[in-house]
């Protein structure tokens, strides 16, 4: 698939066609190779402070940009914006900002589609990713993702804008990455191993065997995506099942286009997330995300990063999720929420996707596979990974250490905080995982 863009008069024309890719290599190490070409781009331009915002999704034959497709639109402009940091130049640092979007989500009539909207998005201050200093921007990058009809390969066209010009411009050549099952989730897609894996969902696979089962897994994801398999719901050889009860009463699920919707919960009705062991043995990690935001610790990571909550075979009548885990004690109940949509935003910054996801990993077998030694390999891992330090360091050289350091180490909201302990034990994953899960609850206006 590749996506060629036309701008004009701040809308964004784009058509979809095939492409043969060649040896296309994982997104994260796509971005890692070109966030050198844009450092320079950037530095050629004389720009000091550069901001990174929210992408824009299209999936398959649809010609529609999204910009809530899942939470891949936010991982990718962080994993680009870290990509920059470690390409930056050590002597003379372009300043790369921390997280803009989520400084833009508070900016009334701020966007990238509009004229108007761009202008806006250069009014407030932001925060560099190192160091306390708050600055101006002076340009920010973003871009368009397509998603293959068959879920295998991701087209990326990235995009930037100044106050002077104010015209979103290609940057650089479209980009062609592979897919991998870690992103379905992200991108609002459902499967279940069980479908496939003879039933056998505890079988021992050798790492050799990786582009098999991550082949497998695609295909049937894009079977369950044109409706040719049954949506996990429907599936009766799944690992885990998930039931959203509102008011203590199980909802059922509606299949439309392959994916599993239910009703918008109305204000003040309490919602519950039950996740059931289903299996005939084995211990089961499952992320669960609320809007992108996983139920344990509010954690944005990717969902093979996050912590996740055991289901044990013990757990047939299920565990139930009742909201956000602050910490190791005390949970913020769902709540949901009333909102207003603004008729006049063209884009939401924000983590409101209206959708809860599922993902469930099994412990690993055996030892990893070995990782590939070089500096691409350790900043590919850092871009996998997606998660900054969580403490800002104060400076840049601070930062980059950091980050290399740590590669080898209504819609529902939350409300009153209860008491509720959990026990956190180490869980090593196996890297696919063995069912993911979006469900839709919540559609914008």
């Amino acid at each position: 698939m590749r996506l060629s863009t036309l701008l004009v008069i701040g809308f964004i024309g784009f058509a979809v066609s095939a492409a043969p890719a060649q040896d296309p290599v994982s997104l994260e190490r796509t971005l890692a190779r070109t966030a050198p070409d844009v450092i320079k781009h950037l530095k050629d331009k004389g720009y000091q402070n550069v901001g990174v915002l929210k992408f824009l999704v299209v999936k398959g034959d649809d010609q529609k940009l999204s910009d809530n497709a899942g939470t891949l639109n936010r991982t990718v402009a962080r994993q680009l914006e870290m990509g920059l940091i470690l390409a930056n130049d050590p002597l003379k640092p372009i300043g790369i900002i921390d997280d803009a979007s989520s400084v833009a989500a508070k900016t009334p009539g701020a966007n990238h589609l509009s004229k108007e909207g761009r202008l806006k998005l250069f009014e407030p201050s932001y925060p560099l990713a190192w160091g306390k200093e708050d600055v101006m921007a002076d340009a920010f990058v973003t871009g368009i993702i397509g998603i293959s009809p068959d879920l295998k390969t991701l087209s990326v066209q990235l995009l930037a804008f100044d106050a002077k010009t104010n015209k979103l411009e290609p940057l650089g050549k479209e980009l062609v990455a592979k897919n991998d099952s870690r992103k379905l989730s992200e991108i609002g897609e459902s499967f279940s191993r069980g479908a496939f894996d003879d039933g056998n969902i505890e079988t021992k696979r050798d790492p050799k065997d990786l582009a098999k089962h991550e082949q497998q897994v695609l295909d049937h994801a894009a079977q369950v995506k044109k409706e040719e398999a049954k949506n996990p719901v429907l599936e009766d050889n799944t690992p885990i099942r998930l039931e959203v009860l509102y008011d203590d009463k199980v909802i059922p699920f509606e299949i439309k286009g392959g994916k599993a919707f239910i009703p918008e919960p109305a204000e003040g009705q309490k919602v519950t997330l039950r996740v059931k062991h289903a299996a005939k043995s084995g211990i089961f990690g499952c992320v669960v995300k609320v809007n992108g935001e996983n139920t344990l610790f509010r954690e944005r990571f990717p969902d093979l990063q996050c912590r996740k909550w055991l289901v044990f075979p013990e757990n047939k009548a299920g565990i139930d999720i009742i909201g956000f885990q602050k910490n190791d004690t005390t949970t913020e109940q769902f709540r949901v929420l009333s909102k207003a949509e603004s008729k006049a935003r063209e884009i939401d910054y924000g983590a409101d996707v209206g959708t809860i996801t599922l993902t469930v990993f099994r412990d690993r077998k055996g030892m990893p596979p070995v990782g590939e030694l070089g500096k691409e390999a350790e900043i590919t891992k850092v871009l996998q990974d997606a998660h900054p330090p969580e403490n800002k360091p104060m400076n840049f050289h601070a930062l980059t250490a950091r980050m290399l350091d740590d590669a080898n180490r209504g819609l529902i909201g939350e409300g009153n905080t209860v008491g509720s302990e959990i026990k956190q034990v180490e869980f090593k994953s196996d890297p696919i995982p063995v069912m993911c899960l979006t469900v839709v609850y919540y559609k914008k206006q």
